[in-house]
């Protein structure tokens, strides 16, 4: 009787060890690759996201303001004043907000408050917030209509972000100016 095992030889079994450790080496280095994407992903997601939240907090300020958006020149930026805003990131019901660069470090601020006055005086109350520092680019233009308005903002080291908010709400028409068109006026008794 003649028994043979099949078994595997020890060249088999050193060459099997080999291809599986070159496997694995390919597969940690997949894996250190794949790592490596999503830690720069992450950067550059969280970087983004920061200067998009002072976007979409501008951008949300234009939306729910009433006209009276003025525009002033200062130096190299822009200044924004929104007189009455319903967007208010501390609960007020109607919000002044000011978006302006301060010189330290060209930092992006936005003030919020009830009525006060730039520069701002000891006793107004205001709330500050820094939207970004080395700011290269902040410019916001009014279309003639004045319904549009194009914002651009670049933070140093990032591309620049550039929008336009459109359907600004009219200034209304006074009661006068209503009675000129012709359309006639309810009568209240």
């Amino acid at each position: 009787m003649n028994n043979k095992k099949s078994a595997f030889t020890l060249i088999e079994v050193l060459i099997s060890i080999t291809l599986l450790s070159l496997v694995l080496m390919a597969l940690y280095k997949s894996a250190d690759i794949l790592r490596n994407s999503n830690m720069h992903l992450f950067r550059y997601l969280e970087k983004s996201t920061h200067a998009l939240k002072g976007s979409k907090t501008l951008y949300m300020d234009l939306m729910h303001s009433d006209h009276n958006i003025t525009i002033n020149t200062e130096d190299k930026f822009h200044r924004l004043t929104i007189t009455s805003t319903t967007h208010s990131i501390y609960g007020l019901s109607l919000a002044k907000v000011v978006w302006l660069v301060y010189k330290e470090d060209n930092t992006l601020l936005r003030v919020e408050g009830g009525a006060y006055h730039m520069p701002l005086k000891s006793e107004e109350r205001v709330e500050i917030d820094v939207i970004g520092k080395h700011i290269e680019l902040f410019k916001i233009y009014k279309s003639k209509k004045k319904n549009k308005v194009l914002a651009m903002i670049q933070i140093k080291g990032q591309e620049p972000q550039v929008f336009m908010v459109q359907n600004i709400p009219l200034k209304p028409k006074r009661q006068s100016e209503n009675n000129n068109t012709g359309i006639q006026q309810p009568i209240r008794r």
